[in-house]
């Protein structure tokens, strides 16, 4: 069975009903999300005018295991950034490729850019 990573933007599919949203909804039980990558998700989907315990009680309902941002997360994180640089990725998507990487999962992103990307992991652009 393949574990999965969501990042930010693939929660957000699925909170704002937008395309891909069914994809993640496939995969989002029992998958992994970055404690930072939910504060990202909630915080967003806040600003949109959703109410924030709705967000959360989506994560709870739907079983995401929230994995805290650790110390062996923040040195991958960084040691991501030149490799990621030129292509605008944020300290949150490093995040979400350092817990995939750890976890040897698939990440979920909303994000066409990381196909574009040499990951030493899979990733699913959902849209």
């Amino acid at each position: 069975m393949t574990l999965f990573v969501l990042d930010a933007s693939a929660l957000l599919a699925v909170v704002r009903d937008e395309p891909g949203a069914n994809v993640v909804a496939d995969r989002m039980m029992g998958a992994l999300m970055s404690t930072i990558n939910a504060s990202e998700a909630i915080m967003r989907s806040v600003e949109k005018g959703f109410p924030f315990a709705a967000v959360k009680s989506l994560i709870i309902y739907r079983q995401i295991n929230l994995v805290p941002f650790d110390w062996e997360l923040a040195l991958k994180t960084a040691e991501l950034r030149p490799a990621t640089r030129r292509h605008g990725l944020s300290f949150a998507d490093r995040a979400c490729i350092a817990l995939a990487l750890r976890e040897q999962a698939t990440i979920l992103t909303a994000d066409r850019v990381w196909s574009e990307l040499d990951l030493p992991c899979p990733v699913e652009v959902i849209r």
